[in-house]
């Protein structure tokens, strides 16, 4: 379950997305037809953040960068991961070459793998069957396999974040479970709640707005389940972070940017 898609309708139906640049979120009731598990429950409550009209990696690295401090505010620690999917046209590339590599080890590959090889290999690789892991460890890279100006954009994100200070590791295998993410894709994660993991998620979604019949539209945003947070939040059993005093400083164009 997510938001996105309907924020996107939303704001292309009240012509919201010409020219202008938005930051919002959202917080309600999400529902997925699945058995309940640990964290993870038929009825739960997402909050989520979307950015329109930003294609700078500077902006990926502002998301994540509130997403941080969302999650330190509330005293959850938890790893950051990175990942950079390309543009679509690389994307579909890096398909067939992976297609390639796993075909001939179709009987290693779990049922629901078998399926998505045709469908979707990507989400072969973040798959949690350890024949499945076993196989996608030496399948290629689509790092590797990305275009020029996807390489520079997934370059500059990391140096904003080491300027800022967040760590991170890159995943090569985080590719993220919807079809319509666009370079930047990220993930924070933890041990914490056994299978569940991922404690918040997102990434770049260029394309979706035109897909859904408005403007061509940059944009990006990411969710996190309440729930899910708040069991963390428990589970961790220490005192709310002390507020301090933030300073805020802002760049202008890519000089004062390297200055700051």
């Amino acid at each position: 379950p997510e938001g996105t898609a309907g924020v996107v309708r939303a704001l292309i139906e009240h012509g919201r997305l010409r020219g202008t640049q938005a930051r919002l979120y959202y917080v309600g009731p999400m529902f997925r037809h699945e058995r309940p598990q640990k964290g993870r429950y038929r009825q739960f409550h997402q909050l989520g953040v979307e950015m329109f009209g930003l294609a700078d990696p500077s902006s990926d690295a502002e998301l994540i960068a509130l997403s941080a401090r969302l999650l330190n505010s509330i005293g959850v620690r938890a790893e950051l991961q990175i990942n950079s999917l390309g543009t679509p046209e690389a994307r579909a590339h890096y398909r067939e070459l992976l297609r390639q590599y796993l075909r001939p080890q179709t009987e290693r590959l779990c049922p629901d793998c078998r399926e998505r090889l045709e469908r979707n290999p990507l989400r072969v690789l973040d798959c949690k069957v350890e024949s499945c892991r076993t196989v996608a460890a030496d399948a290629p890279r689509l790092l590797e396999h990305l275009d020029s100006e996807s390489a520079a954009h997934f370059q500059q994100l990391r140096s904003y974040l080491d300027v800022l200070g967040i760590p991170y590791r890159v995943n090569t295998s985080l590719v993220r479970g919807l079809d319509y993410y666009h370079r930047t894709v990220f993930e924070w994660v933890s041990d914490a709640l056994g299978a569940q993991g991922t404690v918040l998620a997102g990434g770049r979604y260029d394309g979706l707005v035109e897909q859904l019949g408005g403007p061509a539209t940059p944009a990006l945003g990411f969710a996190a389940g309440l729930e899910r947070l708040l069991a963390l939040r428990a589970l961790a059993g220490s005192a709310y972070p002390a507020a301090r005093v933030q300073l805020f400083l802002g760049a202008l164009d890519p000089q004062a940017m390297a200055a700051v």
